[in-house]
């Protein structure tokens, strides 16, 4: 499987983020005249302008709004989709249906969930996706609802209708077939890595954000993975199609687009400091928002820069892209809509349109009739002038007298916008933006998680959430709440709280062990607290009472003993240890030994062992001295020397066994009458008269 360098999308499908969307609106160009459903082809961009409570299309090659439906009382942001003959805004709550060719809503029905949902413009549909209940709803004439259970990543869609989608908590790809009402989900994500479906030329594929791989996506399993060639975090954010056949993906925490694909080499443009929201793709060029500057940016497939625009009345959503392959980014006070044509090249259209519903004229009583010479040339009757008002002066017509409209009753508030969680030491802040009154004044947010919930004030926009378990993904829902009820959740993206990382404790239990008469100390302890990151190093050094024999050294984070080698116990000596993690060095853990804990036991003892003729000389005056030891350092390499009445007869090195002992034959002897003995360290054997 590859991405080749000139792929395309197969198909405009487009793929709109639900809840992502400001209010929005545009300038309607003459009077909005109902249109028939075929004259209103699948191009543009549908949006709800929740201020003049009105859906507008959006003609993106016109640069122009040619159609409004009036749906007054929908939540800010409400997303739409349009199918041949109907469009369908979303709102958490409901679905409202309006004829293209009418212009006018025919009917609403309750939302299967309350959450936003993902809009998705495709052969077949379109469809609904409710990612947080595992719902997915297609509109039309064959509307179905299909459950796919356990939450849902952001959803793709073939040319042919099939719509792919990402369960995330089992990690299967599951498949939608045209025209069905069961899903299938045969794939199964190795390891339940984390990702993202996206959209290519040659069809669905994976982008593995645990392995840094892509995979082709088919009704028969998953492609070999091919390497991207970046390192990518769990939380990058991938455009639903490609752009010039290579994948564009958001790295926001290394403020980077990564342009890659496996059969290129991967681009990364850095970008500016900003709090960016998403991208989208048209097939030429990528478009990012960045909330924080309230900035538009489009890149080409290489990572040139096409364009960068500032988006008026703010940034909220994310770009999407519309079924005419072009991107459209909407501002956050509904006044105007960004349009991004093939070339990168940004178009602002701006708001204008009725905030009203239509006013309806006041009836005037017919004239009387007249004779066909008492007409003006124009066909209008004269009216004979009023007082003070001279004769012969134009006559301005009657105009109707404005209606005042219906009031909307109070509803229960929008969803809160932009909800997000930042994760603590068992603890978690969530904030979220202002929800919609719809009518009567937000009185409180609810905070709901797995394990609890927490009520604040209509004023707070932001909390903290403690008593949560580390290691464990949290998300929140947060709702409104006013007099009337309580109105639909926004969901933050997952959360796991953590310990908090500070330097390990000191070690524990901290003893030297050294017997009087012996060089070596036996340090052991036993480990220190970690304080959220693992130990990975002891350091322990030492030194005589009076500043002689100093030394350090460095062990691993497992180790737990650590034998210093010719200290001696004539005076006393000071040991430290101190514990290592990421975080630096800990609380010093310190022992000083006076003294021996007790006489040493160690012993020599010789005897005459084996015959040989090593020297030239031969039995029975010619044997090797046999040496027993026993109290020794187990594992210590020691110097053992033979001693005679003429010196020093010759010396070996041997390693005390695991019990303290050892047992040899050494030093060949051959003159009877000579003394000879052992020593090993301060030990000494006692002497044997050779015979």
């Amino acid at each position: 499987m590859g991405l080749s360098s000139g792929l395309r999308a197969r198909a405009p499908i487009a793929v709109i983020a639900a809840g992502c969307v400001a209010v929005v609106g545009v300038a309607i160009t003459g009077d909005a005249k109902p249109m028939p459903g075929l004259d209103l082809v699948q191009t543009g961009h549908w949006i709800y302008n929740s201020a003049l409570g009105s859906a507008f299309h959006i003609d993106g090659s016109g640069e122009q709004a040619d159609a409004q439906v009036s749906i007054p009382g929908l939540e800010p942001g409400s997303r739409v989709a349009q199918g041949p003959t109907h469009g369908y805004v979303l709102p958490p709550s409901r679905v409202v249906e309006f004829g293209k060719s009418t212009l006018s809503v025919e009917k609403t029905t309750p939302a299967p969930a309350n959450e936003w949902p993902v809009a998705v413009e495709t052969k077949g549909g379109p469809y609904g996706v409710y990612r947080q209940a595992g719902v997915v709803i297609r509109l039309g004439n064959a509307a179905a609802r299909i459950v796919v259970g356990g939450r849902l990543g952001d959803p793709v869609a073939t040319a042919d209708g099939r719509l792919w989608l990402h369960r995330i908590d089992d990690g299967l790809l599951c498949e939608l077939a045209p025209g069905a009402d069961l899903v299938s989900c045969p794939i199964a994500i190795p390891g339940r890595h984390k990702g993202s479906l996206a959209l290519t030329s040659d069809g669905p594929v994976f982008v593995d954000t645990d392995d840094d791989t892509v995979r082709k996506v088919s009704t028969t399993g998953l492609g070999d993975p091919a390497r991207l060639g970046v390192d990518l975090p769990d939380t990058a954010v991938v455009a639903a199609n490609d752009v010039e056949g290579k994948l564009a993906i958001l790295d926001r925490p290394g403020a980077k687009l990564h342009l890659v694909g496996p059969a290129v080499a991967p681009v990364s443009v850095p970008l500016p400091p900003g709090d960016y929201v998403g991208l989208a793709s048209s097939g030429s060029v990528v478009a990012l928002v960045d909330k924080g500057n309230r900035t538009l940016t489009t890149y080409d497939g290489v990572g040139r820069k096409r364009d960068d625009r500032p988006i008026p009345g703010g940034a909220e959503h994310p770009p999407v892209r519309g079924q005419d392959s072009r991107v459209y980014v909407d501002g956050a006070d509904g006044a105007h809509v960004l349009v991004v044509d093939p070339s990168g090249q940004v178009n602002d259209i701006a708001v204008t349109g009725d905030r009203k519903p239509a006013e309806t004229p006041v009836p005037v009583n017919p004239p009387p009739q007249e004779k066909p010479d008492d007409r003006s040339s124009t066909g209008t009757p004269p009216r004979a002038p009023t007082q003070n008002e001279p004769a012969g002066r134009p006559v301005a017509p009657v105009k109707p007298k404005p209606q005042p409209p219906a009031p909307v009753p109070a509803s229960p508030p929008g969803a809160p916008r932009s909800v997000g969680a930042t994760p603590g030491d068992a603890s978690a802040s969530v904030k979220w933006g202002a929800a919609a009154a719809n009518g009567a004044a937000v009185t409180g947010y609810r905070i709901t998680w797995a394990g609890g919930e927490k009520t604040v004030g209509g004023r707070v926009l932001a909390t903290s959430i403690t008593g949560l378990a580390n290691g464990t993904a949290y998300t929140f829902t947060v709702s409104a709440l006013n007099r009337v009820g309580t109105g639909p959740g926004a969901t933050s993206g997952p959360v796991t709280p953590r310990a908090s990382i500070k330097v390990p404790g000191a070690p524990v239990g901290l003893h030297v062990r050294i017997k009087t008469g012996d060089t070596d100390a036996d340090v052991t302890w036993r480990a220190a607290a970690a304080n959220g990151s693992p130990v990975t190093a002891y350091h322990v050094s030492w030194r005589r009472a009076d500043g002689s024999g100093a030394g350090s050294t460095r062990v691993a984070g497992t180790a737990r003993a650590h034998l210093i080698r010719d200290i001696g116990i004539e005076q006393p000596f000071t040991v430290t240890v101190v514990a290592e993690n990421s975080a630096g060095r800990g609380a010093v853990a310190t022992v000083t030994k006076p003294r021996g804990d007790e006489p040493a036991d160690r012993t020599i003892t010789i005897s005459r062992g084996a015959d040989t003729t090593a020297t030239g000389c031969s039995p029975p005056a010619c044997a090797f001295v046999h040496i027993e030891m026993s109290g020794f350092t187990p594992g210590k390499t020691l110097t053992i020397t033979c001693h005679t009445d003429d010196g020093v007869h010759g010396s070996e090195t041997r390693q005390v066994g695991p019990d303290g002992k050892l047992s040899f034959d050494e030093f060949p002897q051959g003159t009877v009458g000579r003394t000879v003995w052992i020593s090993a360290e301060s030990v000494q054997s006692k002497k044997l008269v050779w015979k």
